[in-house]
């Protein structure tokens, strides 16, 4: 009988201290915790109407043909169990493959850039053990910047274009843990930057844009 109260104390005692590892192990988890990453894809960016403007009282509509050009971010945040907040740089290529002004048409070969700072939030959710979901956007400055462009000869038409201000963002994707500290992930963000613009002669005033962007991302925490 004693061996038997000897055994089942000490049964007691190794579950007792399991469990108080695993609650301790659970409560480091969900202590808040920082991070860097980087990401790294493709815009979505297929054209873009703008309005020229030759002092003669009424615009000519212009259109840019584009190809998708890079995207990519740094970043840098706090995370818990359920919330992430981030600064982030994010920038951009702008691929011009074709103006049109009717009537004139042309192939041209033009790469503009954006840049925007943003802060960050986003809800996050464990949906297994190593993959997480994440949603949640941005607001914060942009700036986007177009070359000088023309059709022909003589119609420097197009700029050069530009303007800062504020700009907003909305991302989604999924992350999978490789380990305790890093990340990788897919992702899609949905941009709202400012509109490029110039006074010319003659001035030009490019369409609100709102694009999206396709990126593999890594973080690691720290």
């Amino acid at each position: 009988m004693n061996r038997l109260m000897q055994n089942c104390v000490a049964l007691a005692a190794a579950l007792l201290s399991a469990q108080a590892s695993a609650q301790a192990v659970q409560a480091r988890s969900a202590d808040p915790v920082r991070y860097w990453g980087a990401h790294a894809g493709v815009n979505t960016l297929k054209d873009w109407d703008a309005q020229v403007d030759f002092g003669f009282g009424t615009p000519r509509s212009g259109h840019a043909d584009l190809d998708r050009g890079v995207h990519g971010g740094l970043m840098v945040g706090r995370q818990s169990e359920h919330l992430r907040y981030e600064l982030e740089y994010e920038t951009g290529r702008i691929e011009v493959e074709r103006l049109t002004l009717d009537p004139l048409s042309q192939a041209v070969n033009g790469k503009g850039r954006y840049h925007a700072l943003f802060a960050n939030a986003y809800r996050t959710d464990r949906l297994s053990e190593r993959i997480d979901s994440f949603v949640g956007g941005g607001i914060g400055w942009g700036r986007v910047k177009l070359p000088q462009l023309g059709l022909g000869a003589n119609c420097n038409c197009f700029g050069p274009a530009s303007k800062s201000g504020f700009a907003w963002q909305l991302r989604a994707g999924l992350g999978y843990r490789v380990s305790d500290q890093a990340s990788v992930s897919l992702q899609y963000t949905w941009l709202s930057l400012p509109r490029p613009e110039a006074e010319g002669p003659p001035g030009i005033r490019y369409d609100r844009k709102r694009f999206g962007a396709v990126t593999l991302g890594y973080s690691r925490q720290f």
